[in-house]
């Protein structure tokens, strides 16, 4: 196993890239069979740097790696991939592909220079990640800051056997900054980490065939202006046998929790407990759709697929309602603001939501409805970007239920912060749901429907 520790130089030559001293360093620590490249204290601007079997790159405090603002250095992959909103994926300052027994670590920076691709520029939709592991195995991620992404901040895809634990990430330059998204991976352990970002905190997906599953996700913190905790929206792929616990959402901005299979995949086995949201809107959202979209080629559109087996335990929330209306930036429409409160469990016709469970939740509920909100009725929309907002206010002040079969309600508490026309709870085209020592404001818990 070999060391190799490289000092920055040429501090004076902004433009010129050590990432071909880096890169020489890390293709002969793998031809030696393997073992750590060091980066001392200093500034390193790169582009694109590609880990090799075996080989841990490891960033002492100092240390700052900086992305290029040339996209020409980030060459795109063999993987690459169309997003949800139909940017060109796949380009990184990090990137690892095919490899194993690999990891970034340490107590430096790894700064992706977002700002460089900004949005309305002509390279906004091909940017780079900052950090990409695709089809690989054995891989480590621990220590790090990660920061200032101009698209995604770490996205690992098609993996096994991934541990990522105790970094900070800061991304809030670019749009669709997310934090950690895993995608079409298995058994990923996600832990004690920081995150700061502009859209999703973390995010499970399956933009491939092969399935999410086994995942867990434990002791981290979110400040997010979109979603902290998500499943979806990319769905092709099946996601299974997912553990997410014992985390603090100080802020969600479109929505603390999500889990929305809108491409065909199935989502089961699912356990989201221990769960703290300080300020956040749409506190609970699932959604079950048809939106049948592919991300590579040489596969076929799927039906809709199924939400199944969903625990919900021990979550305390309080919800914030924005300053003002929002756009719908699909069709252009207004939504009230108060379209972001409440629980939303939604499937369509003839394909419900299943066996899900809400036990010992606590949410402090905004209020506000109008009266022209009950008995209002919303869009199904099977094939729209499952948003909680897009469907417009809610006809309930606490929770709607709509197409789902065995929904189970227990030691459920919810409040409203003002006041409120609507009923508490309303349920439509829906199999045995019920209520076991809930409190709803203003009813005695039991269930009501309308139509």
């Amino acid at each position: 196993m070999k060391s190799i520790t490289l000092t920055t130089y040429r501090h004076e030559a902004k433009t010129t890239l050590e990432s071909p001293a880096i890169q020489a360093a890390l293709d002969a620590c793998a031809a030696a069979g393997g073992g750590r490249v060091t980066l001392t204290a200093g500034t390193y601007r790169c582009g694109t740097l590609y880990l090799r079997d075996s080989v841990s790159l490891h960033l002492e405090a100092g240390a700052v790696i900086v992305g290029s603002a040339r996209l020409s250095d980030y060459p795109p992959p063999a993987s690459g991939f169309t997003d949800a909103i139909g940017d060109v994926r796949g380009r990184a300052l990090i990137a690892a592909e095919r490899v194993r027994d690999v990891a970034i670590t340490g107590e430096g920076v790894i700064d992706g220079n977002g700002g460089a691709f900004p949005i309305g520029s002509p390279e906004h939709k091909v940017r780079p990640f900052l950090c990409r592991v695709a089809h690989s195995r054995n891989i480590r991620v621990e220590g790090v800051i990660l920061r200032a992404a101009a698209a995604w901040t770490l996205h690992v895809m098609g993996c096994e056997d991934v541990t990522i634990r105790g970094i900070r990430i800061d991304s809030r330059i670019n749009e669709n900054n997310d934090g950690i998204d895993i995608d079409s991976s298995r058994r990923v352990t996600i832990s004690d980490c920081d995150i700061a970002s502009d859209d999703d905190a973390i995010c499970l997906k399956a933009t491939l065939p092969e399935p999410c599953e086994d995942v867990e996700v434990s002791g981290c913190t979110l400040v997010t202006e979109c979603s902290a905790l998500k499943l979806g929206t990319e769905s092709y792929g099946d996601i299974r046998r997912i553990s997410m616990h014992d985390c603090r959402i100080r802020y969600a901005a479109t929505g603390a929790i999500k889990l929305l299979t809108s491409d065909g995949g199935i989502f089961e086995d699912i356990e989201i407990r221990d769960i703290l949201i300080e300020r956040g809107t749409g506190p609970i959202f699932l959604r079950l759709g048809a939106r049948a979209r592919t991300y590579v080629p040489g596969v076929a559109p799927k039906p809709a697929g199924k939400l199944r087996r969903v625990r919900f335990a021990n979550i305390q929330a309080t919800t914030f309602v924005p300053p003002k209306e929002i756009v719908q930036p699909f069709t252009g429409e207004m939504k009230p603001a108060r379209a972001f409160s409440g629980i939303f469990i939604t499937g369509l016709p003839g394909h419900p939501v299943e066996d899900v469970s809400l036990e010992n939740v606590d949410i402090s509920f905004c209020g506000g409805g109008q009266p022209g909100d009950i008995g209002r009725i919303l869009p199904e929309e099977p094939a729209m970007y499952p948003e909680l907002f897009y469907f417009g206010a809610l006809p309930a002040a606490c929770a709607y239920v709509r197409h789902a079969r065995a929904i189970t309600f227990r030691r459920v508490v919810g409040r409203v912060m003002s006041a409120d026309v609507r009923p508490p709870f309303v349920s439509e085209d829906v199999e045995d749901c019920r209520h076991e020592d809930c409190t709803w404001p203003g009813n005695d818990g039991r269930d009501i429907n309308f139509r």
